[in-house]
């Protein structure tokens, strides 16, 4: 199958022509296409289980990222790389879902995390994280924040649940429960407030105080953009002490 994209994938590109192909989408539109051609059910893509959502009666809250609904976005997948095709992130198990049409019926796959290399959903990118050496539950999937030279920054989406009784039944309420994860030195650390990150880089403290004063309503209205913004800030400075 990997030979027969190869050879697919280079015959297309020859057919579209070289200036088309440099484009930025033009890659993702050659994989589009050979999935098209091949049908997803022959891909490999839905090589995982059956999901089945136990927790559909709710308040009107939801366990997945940023909706309830599938959305197109991309995946590498057991080295295969899909584009345009139905996600859906489950932030209560931090599993990637995807949803197959078989003729005869829709079915909801979770796919093998081992094999979810990365995945792209509401221009969002996610990478999985599986040398932290951090005892942290979950998969390993994290939103890629900002990667410098100094410091990377990650963001775990997660939520938890809540059960409430009824007479008619339980409903559940879904809450976002997300944190941080900061690279430096080759070394991850979880962060999940400002005072951590003044306690990884104490040379930093000023700064980082400085940068808080000038942005807190942004640390209360939008965290994960005020960290986004400070590991740049903090990263950027680091390199300009570097040079002569």
């Amino acid at each position: 199958m990997k030979f027969i994209k190869t050879l697919l994938t280079y015959s297309l590109c020859v057919f579209i022509g070289i200036n088309a192909y440099s484009q930025a989408n033009s890659q993702d539109k050659i994989y589009e296409t050979y999935d098209a051609i091949v049908g997803l059910n022959n891909t490999g893509l839905y090589n995982g289980t059956e999901f089945t959502d136990l927790f559909l009666n709710t308040d009107g809250t939801y366990r997945y990222f940023n909706g309830f609904d599938y959305t197109k976005g991309s995946v590498t997948y057991n080295g295969q790389y899909y584009v345009n095709v139905p996600l859906k992130y489950d932030l209560l198990e931090d599993n990637l879902l995807t949803r197959s049409d078989d003729n005869l019926s829709i079915f909801n796959v979770k796919l093998i995390p081992e094999f979810v290399a990365s995945f792209s959903i509401y221009n969002k990118k996610f990478v999985r994280l599986s040398d932290t050496k951090l005892a942290l539950s979950g998969n390993g999937f994290f939103e890629v924040a900002y990667l410098g030279n100094a410091l990377q920054l990650y963001i775990k989406h997660s939520k938890k649940k809540k059960d409430k009784a009824l007479n008619s039944g339980v409903q559940f309420k879904f809450s976002e429960d997300n944190f941080y994860v900061l690279k430096t030195n080759g070394s991850y650390s979880e962060v999940r407030s400002i005072k951590d990150v003044r306690k990884l880089l104490p040379e930093k403290n000023d700064e980082i105080r400085d940068f808080h004063k000038s942005y807190k309503t942004l640390y209360k209205s939008n965290l994960d953009s005020f960290m986004t913004n400070l590991v740049k800030q903090l990263d950027t400075s680091s390199e300009a002490t570097k040079q002569p």
